[in-house]
């Protein structure tokens, strides 16, 4: 009978936790612990509520706990995710890599393993580890994410042919974005303002988009037109300092220097120590003076 109250509570725990109530959840856990406290998925849940609470080291004893008593691969992704999480990157890394020796069809430990090695650097181990999530899931978020790996290597012409095949089985227009990217750095850049603009179409207000559109429209020599999407981003985005540089840089360029003082001294006033705009406001400054 307590077995299965506890299995109630860690249910409704659950459905509390995936709708972000998470007092409540944690109130049906505690409980449910009371009862049956050797219960894997209630100790993987209260794992997975003390890492969203950012209590990793708690987080990784529940994780541990549920390994101890069954080993399944996403109890063991966890804790390695808790790991990580805590700075501790080599043992995160394998803890991923006993995973997916134990379970070698662990999507999300191949996942965990591709992302973890991208942070570190190690851009053929992670590209090695998007191929591999390919094989297990062939779909075109995995494609894009081995591409976008594949453009980190400057393996440009492979990446533009795998985006373009996976361009035709998606609507998400972060593939585009990424065409328009290796478009720009081929300097194909009618083809990168096509599919930039295919992006945006989409999704207008995405700032990363609308930045790459502004450098291309500069890299053509359209200054006109790459100040035109800066302003577009600042509507919506008035206090980002990193556009409000890049304009104030384009207009120093055309000698507009009152403009782009005064759009360096707001990016300082939003991030004091940002060294991108102190340096072209003192560029400024000492040839003004």
């Amino acid at each position: 009978m307590e077995t299965k109250r506890a299995i109630e509570l860690n249910n409704q725990g659950a459905r509390y936790f995936l709708n972000g109530k998470f007092d409540q959840a944690v109130s049906c856990y505690e409980e449910a612990y009371k009862l049956h406290p050797e219960n894997t998925s209630l100790l993987n849940n209260m794992g997975l509520y003390y890492h969203q609470q950012q209590d990793f080291d708690k987080a990784l004893s529940f994780f541990q706990k549920a390994i101890d008593l069954e080993e399944k691969s996403s109890y063991m992704v966890n804790a390695g995710n808790a790991l990580a999480m805590q700075g501790k990157l080599e043992e995160a890394r394998k803890q991923y890599q006993n995973t997916v020796k134990r379970f070698p069809k662990a999507l999300g430990a191949w996942v965990s393993l591709a992302r973890l090695a991208a942070h570190q650097n190690r851009l053929g181990d992670a590209r090695a580890y998007w191929n591999e999530v390919v094989q297990l899931a062939p779909k075109p978020e995995n494609f894009m994410e081995l591409a976008k790996l594949m453009i980190l290597q400057k393996d440009l012409e492979p990446a533009l042919e795998l985006l373009y095949s996976t361009s035709a089985k998606s609507e998400n227009p972060e593939i585009w974005f990424q065409i328009g990217r290796c478009e720009f750095q081929l300097r194909n850049h009618g083809l990168a303002e096509k599919a930039l603009m295919r992006a945006l179409a989409t999704s207008p207000d995405h700032a990363d988009f609308r930045y790459y559109l502004a450098l291309n429209h500069l890299a053509k020599g359209d200054t006109q037109k790459g100040l035109e999407q800066f302003d577009i981003i600042l509507k919506y985005d008035a206090e980002n300092p990193d556009i409000l540089t890049e304009k104030g840089v384009i207009l120093s360029s055309l000698h507009q220097y009152d403009e782009a003082l005064s759009l360096f001294e707001r990016a300082l006033e939003i991030k004091p120590e940002f060294p991108k705009a102190k340096h072209y406001k003192n560029l400024i400054e000492n040839q003004t003076s």
